[in-house]
């Protein structure tokens, strides 16, 4: 997908926000539409039935829903309805995937359903759900993610904020959830998405944050659709001429509390969007792979300073590294970024190093080459680049010297297949120089719009570049990807 300039700034923007742990997520209806639940419209039609009213003809759904608890003297018919319509599970979307992938903590909805907390959960992240004002005090040990219910859960529909009734005793009953929500917007930047700004709770937080911070208000965005003129709900010329000049007016009154409407021509394009926003988050983690019996045709030190050297530049240059402590490469791999972390600690931080030592003992029922691949595939998936470096071992019941290392290859093969692009270093030897010449017969595809790297990616395999060039080569490279 090529993306827009709004589109490509606000990548840029909130990607920062991300690896700063500023983003938070507002969802609404829209996310779980997508996902196989009822909107708010579809949710009430029959209880827009019930007293003879025509739910397409309404656009004050609170009031619609009051209407009913009048008439029917109570909301029982409500909470069933509410109960039927999310007793299934329904299948968590792509969206909803990348979004618990991400490092984002902060998650906010005015959804009933369970999707957001499933995803994170799916994403092996430890959620702490609030949905009543009792739990606001608790915290879940060690929590990964917390995700703010503020109008309900549907395992709970009684409590569910649906009615004017509810709304307008909202700010009493509920205070504590708009004390939470206005601190978050004043310290996260939020990303809304299936969102339609017509929530009467979320516009008097939006007011109140407004006025208290005055223009000082922290930026955020949402994701809208373009109005089209193939819409479902657009009849004729005239309608569409109406709707552009009213999303035009929302887009504008948005602006009021600092939220930038980023424009997309179909819903699909949300995906694409946040697709692009993981995997460029994903290529500021490294994974070098690697095994050394032998350094040859290196010398130990030579080998040894050059993978000191590159985890060492990768710290600095603000990049997280990932290792599985491979023979003759792990401590090496340590030692350069503890280094680059204990010589500027206000600059760098030690959770840049993710490592992850392989098993060497079977202990429960899975086989080691079975445990080793699972950790392969999880450690990788942490990276959207791979440094490939020597690639030879031992072996275990022989000691005879194996030139090509079947794990660095299949650790190739894993990068590949999840979109991490390789970056073989020739000069090392081993598999890494059998890598190298795969990934230059498929250069054009393997670095498909990365051939300003051509002249960099060939100097990694040329007899005339040191080990020592070979570190700035690489991290100009993993630069010029991380600008594409």
């Amino acid at each position: 997908m090529n993306f827009t300039h709004q589109q490509e700034s606000f990548l840029k923007d909130y990607l920062k926000k991300i690896i700063n742990g500023e983003a938070a997520i507002f969802a609404g209806a829209g996310l779980s539409v997508g996902a196989g639940f009822v909107d708010w419209r579809q949710l009430l039609k029959n209880i827009a039935e019930e007293i003879e009213l025509e739910v397409d003809k309404e656009y004050d759904l609170i009031s619609l829903a009051q209407f009913h608890v009048n008439e029917k003297g109570g909301r029982g018919r409500i909470n069933q309805t509410i109960i039927e319509e999310f007793k299934e599970n329904a299948e968590i979307s792509p969206n909803h995937e990348i979004l618990a992938r991400l490092p984002i903590r902060i998650f906010w909805t005015t959804n009933y359903d369970s999707l957001i907390e499933d995803a994170l959960e799916q994403a092996s992240k430890r959620v702490d759900t609030k949905h009543m004002v009792s739990q606001l005090p608790d915290t879940t040990f060690k929590r990964d993610a917390v995700v703010y219910k503020m109008h309900g859960d549907a395992k709970f529909p009684a409590q569910a904020i649906i009615t004017k009734d509810d709304y307008e005793q909202y700010h009493i009953k509920n205070e504590a959830f708009v004390t939470a929500l206005s601190s978050d917007l004043i310290s996260k930047t939020f990303l809304f998405i299936g969102f339609s700004f017509t929530d009467p709770n979320l516009d008097y937080i939006l007011s109140r944050v407004r006025l208290f911070l005055n223009e000082n208000t922290r930026p955020h965005y949402c994701l809208i659709k373009r109005v089209d003129r193939n819409d479902k709900n657009i009849k004729s010329d005239a309608d569409f001429e109406y709707a552009k000049r009213r999303q035009q007016l929302m887009i504008s009154d948005l602006k009021r509390f600092q939220i930038e409407a980023v424009m997309l021509e179909a819903y699909t394009d949300i995906t694409s969007l946040l697709e692009e926003l993981e995997k460029r988050y994903k290529r500021n983690t490294v994974f070098i792979s690697g095994s050394a019996a032998k350094y040859t045709p290196h010398s130990d030190k030579s080998a040894l300073d050059f993978v000191h050297g590159l985890s060492k530049k990768l710290i600095e240059s603000k990049y997280s590294v990932v290792n599985g402590f491979g023979l003759g490469i792990g401590d090496a791999v340590i030692n350069g970024a503890l280094e680059a972390v204990y010589n500027a600690p206000k600059k760098y931080s030690d959770s840049q190093l993710i490592m992850r030592p392989f098993p060497q003992k079977k202990t429960g029922k899975k086989d080691i080459p079975e445990l080793w691949r699972e950790y392969r595939v999880r450690m990788i998936s942490f990276a959207g680049i791979a440094i490939f470096i020597f690639g030879n071992k031992e072996d275990k019941k022989t000691g005879n010297f194996i030139p090509l290392a079947d794990g660095v290859r299949e650790e190739f093969d894993i990068a590949l297949s999840q979109g991490v692009i390789p970056i073989p270093v020739g000069l090392t030897g081993s598999m890494a120089a059998e890598l190298w010449n795969d990934v230059d017969n498929r250069f054009d595809e393997i670095y498909e719009g990365l051939g300003d790297i051509k002249e960099s990616f060939l100097a990694l395999n040329d007899p005339k570049t040191t080990l020592g060039e070979c570190i700035q080569i690489i991290v100009s490279i993993i630069n010029l990807m991380n600008r594409k």
